[in-house]
């Protein structure tokens, strides 16, 4: 294998480590929006908001925390919790010490005096009292008024801790270089004096090691990284930044900013790379402050936690509700109406009609995607670019919604009531008030479902295209529903006939490496490529497979895929 396509394949790995840390996310903003909506006018309810609205805010205040031991232990071989460990440990050191290096390193670096740094830098009390003394002006407008910054203590200024340490970019890179700890040494045998060290013991040990090293050479390169990062927050959250009244230019810019995105995120999906977009967006970029004064970034974290005055949050979410509740299920309708004949339509409807439902209600997208994807490409770059497109006329709109988990009608359901607040509290009037309604996501996605529908089908008639239910891509066996009831129905201790299937076609217990999965992806690695049987696979449900490279392959399987890599993994080695 070459490096690149190593590379590759590492990258394309983060989409099934992420998922452990991602799965709190969702029972996390609920809790948020629940705690936000209670009343806090007697010491009961004030008390039962706190307690809740706590339980959800612990969760996204410590994301850097949960990526570094997601990654520690889903990029080990044998997802054991020493990796686990050692990662947590790890980021405790390099938190803890990057920011303090960074300190010493960069203490006189001059900045110069610029007028918009104050706006974010100087939110603490403490300073802000000392620039009162030493002019009056800050009394009543301290931010617009041009400051010598030296350092990125003054730059980032009360977050500097935060930006330096407690970052989910600097929780990846380590919760990766702990699981290659892991990999490399876990079976390490040090002389009889050091017994007690050996093995996976070793392990946190030299996490703490690889820890202190790392950080003295992380403190030079990466606050010029946090540096970045800071300026294009800084840039998104002036751009978005709703206000009572919206200009065409603000507008516009939000609108571009959200349909790039969603058109980046769906071609990225293929391979896997959708997670670090996602990433960056939803969990680095853009800042607010909460009610009690707390600077928070990413755009869920802002729209969840962030006080709904002047609350930016939702941009980088909403552009995707048209798509995912909307476009998907109507291209599925498309199938069934160019289906060749009766049998295939009822074929299409019974395998792909839950996968339409599912990412109506949940907003998982990725089987529908992969049944079209290999067949035609070109349809796939078209829906990318009706996303973009649908993404980009939800932003024009300048409608904000949330997600947990995805945009699905769950999410957005949670959500109105938090678009509505933000639209009331900061003041919105006229046709900004009536455009930035959430309820508009409705009429937008009906249109959207039209394009999805009509385009759809002129170009699978056109292009005759191999969609399911048409020439190659004829439904064979409808088995699908039996054997996902043979799954439950079965015994603990007798793998599903689908199962075995799926082992089989992945060339058997001893072809398989390495089982893994994501939320709708089998990850396999295993041996010898050419012994994977990709139409075994579409036979067993797969909606697609992917070849990341010669010995590494993504099978869609959908919701049921951890179910089924569950018991995959719980009858290795069985008979099948």
């Amino acid at each position: 294998m070459s490096t690149f396509k190593k590379i590759f394949a590492k990258i394309g790995q983060i989409g099934t480590t992420l998922m452990f840390p991602i799965a709190v996310l969702p029972v996390a903003a609920i809790l948020l929006r629940i705690g936000a909506d209670i009343p806090t006018d007697t010491a009961f309810s004030n008390l039962m908001q706190q307690i809740i609205t706590q339980a959800g805010g612990v969760i996204f205040d410590n994301l850097y925390l949960l990526f570094a031991v997601g990654l520690a232990f889903g990029f080990t071989k044998e997802r054991r919790g020493e990796a686990a460990f050692a990662g947590l440990v790890a980021m405790f050191i390099v938190a803890a010490l990057v920011p303090i290096l960074s300190g010493v390193i960069y203490q006189d670096v001059n900045f110069g005096a610029i007028k918009e740094i104050s706006k974010t830098g100087y939110q603490d009390k403490e300073t802000k009292e000392i620039l009162e003394k030493i002019d009056p002006r800050f009394i009543n407008d301290y931010t617009e008024i041009p400051l010598p910054v030296k350092g990125f203590k003054e730059l980032f200024g009360g977050k500097y801790n935060a930006v330096l340490g407690g970052n989910i970019l600097t929780a990846i890179i380590v919760g990766a270089f702990v699981a290659w700890i892991y990999n490399k040494f876990n079976d390490v045998e040090l002389p009889k004096v050091l017994g007690f060290f050996s093995g996976r013991r070793l392990i946190p040990a030299m996490a703490i090691v690889f820890a202190v090293i790392f950080s003295f050479a992380y403190s030079i390169i990466f606050p010029w990284v946090a540096y970045v990062i800071w300026q294009l927050s800084i840039s998104l959250s002036r751009a978005t930044q709703p206000g009572a009244e919206m200009t065409a230019g603000v507008r516009f810019t939000r609108a571009s900013i959200m349909g790039v995105y969603g058109f980046l995120n769906r071609l990225l999906i293929p391979f896997g790379l959708h997670h670090i977009t996602n990433n960056i967006f939803w969990f680095q970029l853009g800042e607010f402050t909460t009610e009690n004064g707390e600077t928070i970034n990413g755009d869920i974290h802002i729209f969840l936690s962030g006080k709904a005055k002047d609350n930016p949050g939702g941009l980088f979410q909403a552009g995707f509700f048209p798509m995912m509740m909307f476009g998907l299920p109507a291209l599925v309708g498309a199938f069934v109406f160019t289906a060749e004949n009766k049998e295939q339509k009822r074929r299409v409807i019974a395998l792909f009609g839950s996968a339409a439902l599912v990412s109506f209600i949940s907003g998982i997208t990725e089987p529908i995607e992969f049944a079209f994807l290999y067949a035609s490409p070109f349809l796939y770059l078209i829906h990318a670019i009706l996303t973009g497109i649908f993404a980009f006329i939800t932003g024009v709109f300048g409608i904000q919604l949330g997600f947990g988990f995805s945009a699905g009608f769950m999410d957005f359901a949670i959500s109105i009531t938090k678009s509505l607040a933000i639209i009331k509290e900061t003041g919105f009037t006229g046709i900004t008030k009536v455009m930035a309604n959430p309820f508009w996501i409705i009429p937008i996605g009906l249109l959207t479902g039209a394009a999805y529908f009509f385009i759809g089908t002129f170009l699978i008639k056109q292009l005759n295209l191999n969609t399911p239910g048409r020439g190659e891509g004829k439904i064979k066996e409808d088995t699908t529903t039996h054997e996902n009831k043979e799954i439950i129905s079965q015994s603990k201790d007798v793998m599903s006939p689908k199962a075995q299937k799926i082992v089989k076609a992945f060339g058997g217990w001893d072809n398989i490496v390495d089982y893994a999965n994501c939320a709708t992806r089998l990850r396999y690695k295993v041996k010898d490529g050419s012994k994977v049987n990709q139409e075994a696979l579409k036979s067993a449900g797969a909606f697609g497979v992917i070849k990341i490279s010669d010995n590494l392959f993504h099978a869609i399987f959908g919701v049921e895929a951890e179910i089924l890599n569950n018991e995959i993994v719980k009858n290795i080695n069985k008979e099948i």
